[in-house]
């Protein structure tokens, strides 16, 4: 392979995984909001 192709390979792959990494950061940091009551109009027993 040329050098060019193996830098954008590895610059490709780095974008790739960097997403990856990325998005399981954000959803671990990220609180996902409680509901405080129920749904108006919700059937209780």
């Amino acid at each position: 392979m040329e050098p060019i192709a193996l830098i954008l390979m590895v610059f490709t792959i780095l974008i790739v995984w960097g997403g990856l990494v990325a998005s399981v950061v954000a959803l671990q940091t990220l609180s996902t909001p409680e509901p405080e009551d129920e749904p108006v109009g919700a059937m209780t027993d």
